[in-house]
C-alpha cells in the first residue's frame, strides 16, 4: 500500500466554500489519506457538514475533526495539524480553497521520485481574473544557499498549502506557525532554513480563491497584520542570526531583508489606517548595526536611513521603492 498522507485542513466560518474545498479533497486518485479537520470554533455549520459527509461520503471513515477549546486561528490549526497527523507526509490546505483529483498522486509521485524535504505544486489564483503560478520546468534544488534564498528570489512560493512535507522534517526540526494571522511567512522561513532539499513540479494542482472578506484582502484583522509583522520581522532576525552563513551570503540575505521590509513600509504609507508608526520599526538598525555595513555601499546606505527619524524614512521610503529592480539586481 502506498504511504499514507494527511490532507489537513482548519476549518473557521468556511461557508458555502466548504462544500468545494472538502469535496475535492475526498476525490482524489490517491487512495491512502487521512483527512484531518481542525474545529477552530467558528460559528456557522461548517463543521455539521462535514459531520455529516463523514457519515455519508464512502471515503468518510477517513475523516478526523480535532476541537479547538477555543478560536485560536488558522496558525494554530495547522500546528494542530502537524501534532495529530498520522501520516507519513502531510498537505495543508484551506478550508475555501481547491485542489486537482490528481494533486496527491502527482506530488507523491514527485516526492518518491526526487527523495526531498517538501515537494512544491504550481497554483492558480481565482478571483476578479485568473492568475497562473506555473515554473517553466520541473527542478530539483539540493544547494543550501540557494535553498534559503528561495525564500527572497520566488522560486519557493510563500503560502503554507500546496506543498507535500515530510511530516518528520517538521517535527525534528520543530517547525511550527508562530503567529495568529501571518501564519504562512516565518513558517516558510523556518521550512528554508533547515530544509535540505525541495521540489517543484509545473503541473497546477491547486486553486487559491481570494475572498475579499479574508484577512489578507483587506477584512477586519488589516490594522492589526501591520503590528503583527513587526513580530514576523524581529522572529526572523533571531533565527537568521543563530545561523552560521559565509560572509558575503549573510550580506546577501541582509539585504534581501531590508528590501522586504522597505516594501512593507511603502504599504503602511499607503494604507488607510494608522500603521505609519511602525515603519520604524520595520527598518530597525538592530540586525545592520555591525560590520557587514563597512565596505558595502547599499548596506551602508540602508543603514543610515534606518537610523533616520520617521519623517525622513516617509520621504525616501517611496524613492527605494522605485529603484528596488535596481536595488535587486544588484544584492
Amino acid at each position: 500500500m502506498d504511504d499514507l498522507i494527511t490532507i489537513g485542513m482548519p476549518v473557521y466560518n468556511a461557508g458555502k466554500q466548504l462544500e468545494r474545498s472538502l469535496f475535492s479533497a475526498l476525490n482524489q486518485t490517491y487512495k491512502n489519506i487521512e483527512y484531518l479537520i481542525v474545529d477552530d470554533k467558528g460559528t456557522d455549520n461548517s463543521i455539521a457538514f462535514i459531520e455529516n459527509m463523514a457519515s455519508t461520503h464512502p471515503r468518510g471513515k477517513a475523516i478526523k475533526i480535532v476541537t479547538h477549546p477555543e478560536n485560536l486561528g488558522i496558525g494554530e490549526g495547522r500546528n494542530t495539524i502537524i501534532k495529530y497527523a498520522s501520516g507519513k507526509y502531510l498537505f495543508f490546505m484551506d478550508n475555501d480553497d481547491e485542489i486537482t483529483a490528481d494533486c496527491i498522486q502527482k506530488l507523491y509521485d514527485e516526492m518518491t521520485r526526487a527523495d526531498v524535504d517538501i515537494v512544491c505544486g504550481s497554483y492558480n489564483e481565482i478571483g476578479k481574473t485568473v492568475t497562473a503560478y506555473s515554473p517553466s520546468k520541473r527542478f530539483v534544488e539540493k544547494d543550501k544557499t540557494q535553498i534559503f534564498l528561495s525564500y527572497f528570489n520566488s522560486r519557493f512560493h510563500i503560502p503554507t498549502w500546496n506543498k507535500l512535507y515530510k511530516i518528520a522534517f517538521l517535527r525534528d526540526n520543530q517547525i511550527l506557525c508562530k503567529h495568529r494571522t501571518i501564519d504562512d511567512h516565518y513558517f516558510t522561513f523556518q521550512v528554508l532554513m533547515y530544509a535540505g532539499s525541495y521540489s517543484v513540479i509545473p503541473d497546477v494542482t491547486y486553486f487559491n480563491y481570494k475572498i475579499s472578506t479574508s484577512a489578507s484582502q483587506g477584512g477586519e484583522w488589516k490594522e492589526k497584520i501591520y503590528q503583527e509583522w513587526v513580530q514576523v520581522f524581529e522572529d526572523e532576525i533571531k533565527l537568521f542570526q543563530s545561523a552560521s552563513f559565509r560572509p558575503a551570503l549573510r550580506k546577501k540575505i541582509k539585504k534581501f531583508i531590508f528590501a522586504q521590509r522597505l516594501i512593507l513600509s511603502g504599504a503602511a504609507l499607503k494604507s488607510p489606517y494608522n500603521v505609519r508608526k511602525y515603519i520604524n520599526d520595520y527598518l530597525t538598525p538592530a540586525f545592520l548595526k555591525d560590520k557587514d555595513i563597512f565596505g558595502d555601499p547599499m548596506l551602508f546606505l540602508f543603514y543610515l536611513l534606518s537610523i533616520m527619524p520617521l519623517w525622513i524614512k516617509k520621504i525616501y521610503v517611496p524613492i527605494l521603492i522605485q529603484l528596488k529592480n535596481r536595488i535587486k539586481k544588484n544584492v
